[in-house]
């Protein structure tokens, strides 16, 4: 239960380090979404921008893909540090959303989340989002997070859109 506290807490502070230092942009496109195109592709609609993951992302395939114990353990972790953000259900509203520019991502949107693979959700989980094209508050759980929390992570995002991979 500490470790959950401390995670939390770690969160929280780097997402308010993100706020505070002004890393969204209002000029740029808005971030976390799919992979689409090398030169990156702005789908207007959902005010993202799509590219594709660096090369040591793109071959990786998640461990953890279906497995009801890591979807469960995604979630626990998922309630812990994403649901500031993204919201309880994923769909980019919980309670720090609405000082966010741009805006985290809907990951219920099941056309969106069709588009993107594990590889994609992992680096996007693993890097943030404080880089070109993104600019967005999502922190680098990297730092944070295990590589097998994160990998349980995107296990469970796929639930929320019934998008599994």
């Amino acid at each position: 239960m500490k470790l959950g506290r401390t995670l939390m807490a770690s969160g929280l502070i780097l997402a308010g380090i993100f706020l505070m230092s002004g890393c969204g942009s209002a000029d740029e496109p808005a971030a976390e979404s799919d992979h689409h195109a090398d030169d990156g592709h702005h789908d207007a609609a959902m005010g993202h921008i799509h590219v594709d993951p660096p090369a040591e992302f793109a071959s990786l395939v998640n461990p953890f893909a279906g497995d009801a114990e890591a979807i469960a353990a995604g979630k626990e972790i998922f309630e812990t540090n994403c649901v500031t953000c993204h919201g309880p259900e994923g769909h980019g509203d919980g309670p720090a959303s609405a000082g966010l520019d741009p805006m985290p991502a809907n990951l219920g949107d099941g056309e969106m989340m069709g588009m993107m693979d594990d590889a994609y959700l992992f680096w996007r989980v693993s890097k943030g989002g404080a880089m070109e094209p993104f600019n967005s508050a999502m922190p680098t759980w990297e730092l944070v997070l295990s590589e097998e929390a994160r990998w349980q992570v995107v296990s469970y995002v796929r639930t929320l859109s019934g998008h599994s991979h």
